[in-house]
């Protein structure tokens, strides 16, 4: 028998080396960003600038050009023209050439700074994307070592049986925090950055042009709207309130009248069955496959309608979704990113409660999704004996 205190901490302090290296890789990623945002400003004034040189040494050869031709005209008749003429036209001509030659060789020291500040940008970026991917795994690691220090010291084949399961557990919870953490660096995150920059501009604008300022500031004003409108939006797609509160039935229900409000999709929502009293991750996981399947029309299908029908059996629930939408043949889609058609998200969870789910499609025929989930009423959670309580009374 192993000694569980011995390796309560082994383990104790294999959490705290990684945890210290998680922060160490973290600190060098947020100073690598740093140096990702001070290399785009570079960058940007360095491509300014050579715009700026480009034109003025298109210019100068035009100028050039004609100061030659000048050249050549008055050389060809020298009786026609003074001695001034002459030499006005080739001081002129050499004066552009000497210009010319500034300006070309400005032009090449900014191509080559551009090309080498080029260089660095993707470098420090795809060392960002490392460094996060490392910080991605080191988090799974952490998370699945952490979760299983409350099982050292019971039988071994029990914590084997749930290995599996508790890391794919752990997975998929780093995934969609990485998917979160996604969306709100490439939404708001970007958004509230650039009404920083905005606001800056609005404190020079006071100044300048208070007129131009009050534009600023209704601009912005809209895009703080529109970035609030941006995380409510995350925050329901987290932890849906109508779920709090009600039951599956009716938290689709409200779900797809306002999707439909939204996306002007006719979606027909029907049940069959009794609905029963189901528990929290069955809940969840239902109203995410509809949400995700609904998604997944919107983007894709170019459907104009779509019936979602769920009914409740004894032993199982089975949901299907169809729409009439352009279809695609499924062959050919095994063989692309599963994400980009939003299949991923609803096989994992329904792998996960050892559901099946089945695509029937092609191409000009829309498709129907059909998925059925066994229920184990036995595992029903607190939050489902405290509902059939309340529903008694």
């Amino acid at each position: 028998m192993l000694d569980a205190t011995a390796l309560d901490k082994i383990v104790q302090g294999t959490l705290e080396t990684i945890e210290q290296s998680k922060e160490k890789i973290f600190s060098i990623t947020e100073d690598a960003r740093l140096e990702v945002s001070s290399v785009q400003k570079d960058l940007q004034a360095i491509q300014k600038e050579t715009l700026e040189v480009i034109e003025n040494v298109d210019a100068l050869e035009r100028q050039e050009r004609s100061a030659r031709v000048r050249l050549m005209e008055v050389s060809r008749d020298l009786y026609r023209f003074s001695e001034q003429d002459i030499r006005q036209a080739y001081e002129q001509a050499q004066a552009l050439q000497v210009s010319l030659a500034v300006y070309r060789e400005r032009e090449l020291q900014l191509r080559t700074r551009r090309d080498t500040l080029e260089r660095r940008l993707r470098t420090l970026q795809s060392m960002v994307e490392r460094a996060e991917a490392l910080i991605g795994q080191i988090g799974v690691i952490l998370d699945f070592l952490g979760n299983n220090l409350q099982i050292v010291g019971a039988k071994l084949e029990e914590a084997q049986q749930q290995e599996q399961l508790a890391l794919q557990i752990v997975l998929a919870q780093e995934k969609e925090r990485r998917r979160v953490a996604r969306e709100i660096h490439d939404g708001p995150a970007q958004t509230m950055a650039g009404m920083v920059m905005q606001a800056e501009l609005c404190e020079k604008l006071l100044i300048q042009s208070p007129e131009r300022a009050r534009q600023e500031l209704g601009e912005l004003k809209n895009t703080v709207r529109l970035t609030l409108k941006d995380v409510r939006k995350i925050i329901y797609d987290l932890r849906p309130m109508a779920l709090e509160d009600s039951s599956l039935y009716d938290a689709l229900r409200r779900y797809t009248a306002d999707f439909q409000e939204k996306t002007n999709l006719q979606i027909t929502l029907r049940f069959r069955g009794e609905e029963q009293a189901l528990g929290t991750a069955y809940k969840v996981a239902l109203f995410r496959m509809v949400q995700e399947a609904l998604s997944n029309v919107h983007k894709h299908a170019r459907a104009t309608t779509v019936t979602v029908q769920m009914e409740m059996l004894p032993q199982g629930v089975a949901v299907s979704v169809t729409d009439d939408g352009c279809g695609f043949i499924y062959e050919e889609m095994q063989g692309m990113s599963a994400d980009h058609f939003g299949i991923a998200g609803m096989q994992e969870r329904v792998a996960l409660l050892k559901g099946t789910l089945n695509i029937r499609t092609g191409t000009g025929k829309g498709t129907t999704l059909l998925i059925r989930i066994p229920l184990n009423m036995e595992v029903a959670d607190d939050e489902t004996k405290r509902h059939r309580s309340h529903s008694d009374r």
